[in-house]
Parts: structure tokens; sequence; C-alpha cells
């Protein structure tokens, strides 16, 4: 299937590594530019060296967190590539397990930082640049399965990502009459540098995690992306693809910690 995406010029935030890194390579693959972003510069860098082979592809480094980076980014963006048609608001990480009587509130800000508050400053400079350039743009948010579940010991990254269903239903609602699409993806877990070996430390064997006994891979979320960045799915906005293998219909509630 042709995805229309040839000649689009796309930015994905943590895009140096994990599903972010899938998610440029199949946006490269389909003809698409890529802006790759990344909060440390050396990971830009290398993550550009990878993915030149595979089309246009530029590199950015920015903290989602910090407002002046991300209108930064988008500006660079246009500046390199004339226009932008697609923002994937990926970058995200995890957290220490912790029970939220112990959590400190400098854990609790940092959370939300790169979840929410990036999600959000990405998704604004993105539809800003696309309002005023016309453009009926896309807007992929990255959520979890953690945002359903309500995970012990994670509350707040639990948090974070259910604000994220919330704030991606409200842009689809508010971003909506300039033809900008606001959809998300909530993962379950995914086989990734960052979560290689959690799970399995904790005990919980790979084949309990979901219906189809085994972890995902980043190529299948980066696909599920790649279709919601697209121009085949138009009368789609304000939804959230839960790509989880079956992990919320049958998955364990472990107690971890």
């Amino acid at each position: 299937m042709d995805l229309g995406l040839e000649g689009k010029v796309a930015i994905v935030t943590g895009g140096s590594r994990g599903i972010g890194r899938a998610t440029a390579e199949i946006l490269l693959e389909e003809g698409a530019h890529v802006v790759v972003s990344s909060k440390r510069r050396a990971s830009v860098e290398r993550a550009v060296a990878a993915l030149e082979p595979l089309g246009r592809v530029q590199g950015i480094a920015c903290d989602v967190a910090v407002e002046a980076e991300v209108t930064h980014l988008v500006e660079e963006a246009l500046a390199r590539f004339g226009r932008l048609d697609v923002m994937v608001a990926n970058a995200g990480g995890g957290g220490e397990y912790t029970n939220l009587a112990d959590l400190s509130a400098a854990a609790w800000d940092d959370m939300i930082g790169v979840h929410l508050r990036g999600t959000f400053l990405c998704g604004r400079e993105a539809a800003r640049a696309m309002r005023a350039a016309r453009i009926r743009g896309r807007i992929v948010t990255m959520a979890s399965v953690a945002a359903y579940e309500g995970d012990p010991l994670l509350g707040h990254y639990n948090a974070a990502k259910a604000g994220i269903l919330g704030l991606t239903r409200s842009m689809a609602a508010d971003f909506a009459p300039w033809g900008i699409r606001v959809n998300g993806i909530a993962p379950g877990w995914v086989r990734t540098e960052m979560t290689e070996n959690d799970l399995p430390e904790r005990g919980v064997p790979v084949r309990n995690l979901c219906a189809l006994e085994r972890a995902g891979e980043p190529r299948e979320i980066a696909a599920a992306i790649a279709f919601l960045a697209s121009g085949v799915c138009d009368f789609l906005t304000g939804s959230v693809l839960v790509v989880d293998g079956g992990q919320i219909i049958v998955g364990p509630k472990p107690s971890w910690g």
C-alpha cells in the first residue's frame, strides 16, 4: 500500500533509538524526509549516520520539555526542508519503580515534563507551523498501555501517559479546523534498549505478557505510527491505537518492588 508519504517532511522526537529510530527508518523507506531529534547530540549524530543510506535525514538535538528548544526544532526543520507535514511526538523515558508515597516531586516533574509537557509543546509548535502554511498535517502522540492499566509503582508514568490520551483528543478537536489530524499510539511491552531486561528481572516471563506470548518489536509499533502519519486514514482523528499484542486483555498485573 502506498502511504502517500513521498516527499513529506516529518519530525521524529526520541528518534535516535528504539521505536523512534524504527519510525524514522520506515518513514524514510516510504520516501519521506525526516528530522531525527533526541536530547543528546551525540546520539542524534549516530542515528543520522546510520539512517542516511535510506534517504534525506537531518538531526537536531532537542529537550522536548524545554519550550525554546522545541520552538527551535520546528523552526530549524522548516529552514532545512521548507515545510512540516508530520510530527511524531515520541520522546520519553522510563523512571524508577517507586511507590507514590515515596516519590519525590522532582521525579514527578521530570516524568510529566518529558512526556506530557513535551507532547504538548511538540503538538503546539507543529500545529502552528502547519496552520501558517495551510498544510493538512498529521501529529502522532506516544501513549502507553500503562495509561489504561494503572501498574503499581509507576504512578508518575501512568499519569503522564494517561494525560497524553486526553491531550491527544483535545489537540484533535482544537486543530481540526485546519485539517490537522491528531492520533496516538499506546504500545505494550516492546523490546528496546530501555526495556529489554526490565520485566524479566522482575520475574515476569515474556510469554505471560500478552496474548501473543512475546514482546513487540520496534518496527511493529513504527508501522502503526507510519499508518497514522499517512494519507490513507483521513477520517481518523482523536483516536489512540493500542498496539500491545493483547497485553491489556490478558496480561498479568505483577506486583513489583
